[in-house]
C-alpha cells in the first residue's frame, strides 16, 4: 500500500477514535474507506467483497437495534429500573445492586449497546426520582455493558467479528466462557461497589413513582425472540439473519398497531453504527493487504510460544490495551483478520475475545458501546470525567480481565 493509503487509514482511525469536530464516527470511517479507494489502496471489487463480508453483521446489529427499541417503546427499560428502585426501598447500596443485575440481564441477551443506549437513560430518569445522584449507577451501566459482553455470542457484535466465520455453537462457548465470564462481571462489581462506597452509604428516598408494567404481548414477543437467538446460537446457525428476521418480526407488530410507534423505532435504530462497520471492514481489508497486520500476528504468535499462564494474559492485555487505543471495533476486526493466521489460534482467539470485551471499561474511548453511553449521560447533565471514569475502570479492568483469562480453559 502507498504511503497516500497508510497515511488517510491512520487518519481515518484516529479521527474515529477522537471525533474532531463533533463530526460521527461514521463519517470520518466512510470517508477513509473512500479515500482508499480512491488511491487506489483498495480496488473498488475488492473494497466490494469486504464490504460483503460483513452482511451478518450488520444484519445481526440491526436485528439488535431494533429489539432494543421494541422493548424501549413498550416500557420494558423504564419498568426494569422503577422496580429496581422499588425493590431498593431507601438503600443506594441495594440499589447498585440491582440495576448492576439488571445491566447483565440485557447485555447478556439484546447486547451490549442495548444496555447503554436505552438501559442507561432510564436508569438516570429512575434514580433522579428517588434522589439518589446517578453517577455510580450510570457508571455501573457503562462496565456491565462491557464485562458481561461475552456471557453470550449474542451479547456484543464484537464476538462476531473476532471469530469471523469460526464462531463455535453455544454449548462450546459456554464450556470456555462461563466461568471467565462470572469473573469477570464479579470483579468488576466488587471493584466498582468499593469505589463508590461513600456514595451508596447514605439512605435515598423509597419507592418512586409506579410505572406500568409492559403489556403482556410485548413480553412475550421479546422472550420468544431471546429463545429464537439463543437456540439459533446453540446450533451453530447464521446468528445475524435470525436476530434481523425477530427485530423485524417486532417492527412489524408495531406497525399493525401503531405506524407512529414503529417509525419511532426505526429512527431510533444506530443507523450510522452499521455504517461505521461497514465502512471498517474496508479501511481493516486495505491494511491487511498491504501487509500491515503481519506485526500484530508476530506479536501474537509470540505470545502464544510463552509458557503458561501467560500465552492468555500477555494476549488479553496487549488487546486490550489495543482496544483503549484505538477503539475495540476495528481491534476486533483486526483479530478477525489476524487471528486465522496464527498457530494456537483457538485459545489465542479465546484469549483476544476476553480482552476486546473487557478491554475497553478503562477508557472512555475504548468501545463504541461506552463513547455512546458518554454522550447519553453528559446530554443528560451527568458530568462524567474521562478521568474519572477511568479512576474506577483502569482497576476494574485489570483487576477483572486478570481473573479472566486466569480462568480459560488450557
Amino acid at each position: 500500500m502507498s504511503v497516500a493509503g497508510w497515511a488517510i487509514a491512520a487518519a481515518a482511525i484516529v479521527c474515529i477514535v477522537l471525533r474532531p469536530f463533533r463530526i460521527s464516527e461514521a463519517w470520518w470511517a466512510t470517508a477513509g474507506a473512500l479515500g482508499l479507494i480512491l488511491c487506489g489502496a483498495i480496488a473498488p471489487l475488492a473494497a466490494l467483497r469486504a464490504l460483503g463480508r460483513g452482511t451478518d453483521v450488520y444484519l445481526f446489529l440491526i436485528g439488535m437495534m431494533a429489539l432494543a427499541e421494541y422493548a424501549k417503546a413498550e416500557g420494558v427499560f423504564a419498568w426494569l429500573a422503577a422496580q429496581a428502585v422499588r425493590a431498593a426501598g431507601t438503600s443506594r447500596a441495594r440499589l447498585f445492586a440491582l440495576v448492576y443485575g439488571s445491566g447483565i440481564a440485557t447485555t447478556a441477551l439484546l447486547s451490549n449497546d442495548a444496555t447503554v443506549v436505552v438501559l442507561t437513560p432510564a436508569v438516570i430518569a429512575a434514580v433522579r426520582r428517588c434522589g439518589a445522584p446517578p453517577l455510580p449507577y450510570v457508571v455501573a451501566c457503562a462496565l456491565v455493558a462491557n464485562a458481561a459482553s461475552f456471557v453470550l455470542p449474542i451479547s456484543n457484535p464484537s464476538n462476531l467479528l473476532v471469530f469471523a466465520g469460526r464462531m463455535p455453537p453455544l454449548a462450546g462457548w459456554l464450556a470456555v466462557f462461563a466461568l471467565p465470564s462470572l469473573a469477570a462481571i464479579g470483579v468488576t462489581f466488587a471493584v466498582a461497589r468499593l469505589a463508590y462506597r461513600r456514595e451508596l452509604r447514605a439512605p435515598s428516598a423509597a419507592g418512586g413513582e409506579p410505572v406500568p408494567a409492559p403489556a403482556r404481548l410485548a413480553t412475550i414477543a421479546l422472550v420468544l425472540a431471546a429463545a429464537v437467538v439463543v437456540a439459533t446460537s446453540a446450533l451453530g446457525g447464521p446468528l445475524g439473519a435470525a436476530t434481523c428476521a425477530c427485530g423485524a418480526a417486532t417492527w412489524l407488530a408495531t406497525l399493525v398497531r401503531d405506524r407512529s410507534d414503529a417509525g419511532r423505532i426505526g429512527r431510533e435504530i444506530a443507523w450510522p453504527i452499521v455504517v461505521l462497520t461497514a465502512a471498517l471492514f474496508v479501511i481493516v481489508t486495505a491494511v491487511d493487504g498491504g501487509g500491515g497486520f503481519a506485526a500484530s500476528s508476530a506479536l501474537i504468535d509470540a505470545c502464544a510460544r510463552l509458557a503458561a499462564p501467560w500465552p492468555a494474559l500477555a494476549t488479553g492485555f496487549a488487546v486490550a490495551v489495543a482496544a483503549n487505543a484505538a477503539n475495540n471495533l476495528p481491534v476486533s476486526l483486526n483479530l478477525g483478520e489476524v487471528l486465522p493466521a496464527t498457530p494456537a489460534v483457538l485459545h489465542a482467539s479465546q484469549a483476544a475475545l476476553v480482552g476486546v470485551n473487557l478491554g475497553p471499561n478503562a477508557t472512555v474511548n475504548g468501545s463504541l458501546a461506552t463513547v455512546l453511553w458518554l454522550a447519553i449521560v453528559r446530554r443528560a447533565d451527568v458530568e462524567v470525567t474521562p478521568l474519572a471514569f477511568a479512576r474506577v475502570g483502569i482497576p476494574a479492568t485489570i483487576a477483572a480481565l486478570a481473573a479472566a483469562l486466569l480462568l480459560l480453559p488450557r
